[in-house]
């Protein structure tokens, strides 16, 4: 950031009081937003600090974005003292107003238990209000819930109708779900080629678990890349794919 972009944000917090900032601000409250993503380009514990401060500024202002993102710095201690309940609270304000990040956010933390007393209910509905949104993290949690039967009665075929859009949209963790998922022919009909197709695509974003997969289907065919992409996972890990290689007598 330029010296003179330095002075600007300094000059900004320091007119950013309680005292003088309206909620119907709306602007201002971008403005905010702006800085803080600007400091954050540059994300050194100064810098997080300041962030965290125009994030707060813009959430109290009734900024989703503002309220998500300072959700997040309480939430990972960036710039500020980790703190979940606040992290809670904010994500709250932002997933009220319909910001999908905050629902997918506040859904795992409710269904896990995080930090908080565990909501399993609520966090579904959360979860599913920005799967709705075509947020590709909550579509994969909710359909690995359903899949795995966490809190709720197993469901392949709902499973499926949140891992298809998820995996669709790139997230490596629904895609080497639906490869296990058509490989094994688990609630769907079995579909090796389809199933390679997903794992190979997750493993391509250093899914360790897809790359231990993907060997083990391949094994046979491609024992040379087999091995190399246990090592892979290996190196980066996984203790299953380590296993592996050390039957293969590569470990």
């Amino acid at each position: 950031m330029s010296r003179v972009a330095v002075v600007a944000s300094s000059l900004f917090v320091a007119a950013c009081t309680l005292d003088t900032i309206s909620p119907a601000a709306g602007n201002e409250a971008m403005q905010a937003m702006k800085a803080g993503d600007a400091l954050m380009k540059q994300p050194t514990d100064s810098n997080a600090s300041v962030a965290a401060r125009y994030y707060k500024k813009a959430a109290d202002l009734g900024n989703p974005w503002g309220a998500y993102k300072y959700g997040n710095m309480l939430f990972e201690g960036q710039g500020v003292e980790k703190d979940i309940p606040a992290a809670v609270a904010a994500y709250t304000l932002a997933a009220d107003k319909g910001n999908h990040w905050a629902q997918y956010r506040l859904g795992e933390i409710l269904v896990d238990g995080t930090g908080v007393e565990k909501e399993p209910e609520r966090g579904r509905e959360l979860l599913a209000k920005a799967a709705a949104q075509d947020n590709p993290w909550a579509q994969y949690r909710l359909g690995d819930i359903y899949l795995n039967g966490t809190g709720v009665e197993k469901d392949l075929a709902k499973a499926m109708t949140y891992l298809t859009p998820s995996a669709s949209a790139g997230n490596a963790w629904a895609q080497v779900r639906l490869g296990e998922m058509y490989v094994s022919g688990t609630g769907v009909a079995k579909d090796v080629a389809k199933g390679r197709s997903y794992l190979e695509k997750s493993a391509a974003q250093d899914n360790t678990f897809a790359q231990y997969a993907l060997a083990n289907l391949i094994v046979d065919q491609d024992p040379d890349r087999a091995r190399a992409l246990l090592k892979k996972a290996a190196d980066a890990g996984n203790e299953l794919a380590a296993k592996r290689l050390k039957q293969l007598g590569a470990g």
